[in-house]
């Protein structure tokens, strides 16, 4: 009886151990622009005006799929405002484009309220 209790003692303290933690309000994993690791980002949390790069999701490592993202903290994360396409910046392929945004970082993704291309 004695080892059956340790026994689902032992247990029940792995499967604790094991639960994982949620991502902190703001931030994400997101995809590095020289390895493809992720990092969470926490980013601008009032507006700011900026410069910033954006390239395709396609043509960054760990993310590959078509979508538009901003460098932020050295990670790109998801670009979001209405007025964009969802391959807006695919015709830049890897070089990516340089934009004048005004946003903030909201729920790990880079909320936009106004953009235009810059040089």
């Amino acid at each position: 009886m004695v080892k059956l209790l340790c026994l689902i003692l032992s247990l029940s303290m792995v499967v604790v151990g094991c639960t994982s933690e949620e991502p902190a309000v703001g931030s994400a994993p997101v995809a590095s622009p020289e390895n493809g690791e992720s990092k969470k980002v926490v980013g601008p949390t009032t507006k700011e005006v900026a410069v910033r790069e954006v390239k395709c999701g396609c043509s960054i490592d760990g993310i590959g799929k078509c979508g538009n993202y901003i460098l932020v903290e050295d990670q790109y994360v998801e670009l979001i405002n209405p007025t964009l396409g969802k391959m807006e910046f695919c015709k830049h392929k890897d070089k990516g484009a340089k934009i004048k945004v005004a946003g903030l970082m909201k729920d790990g993704k880079y909320v936009a309220s106004d953009w235009k291309p810059s040089k």
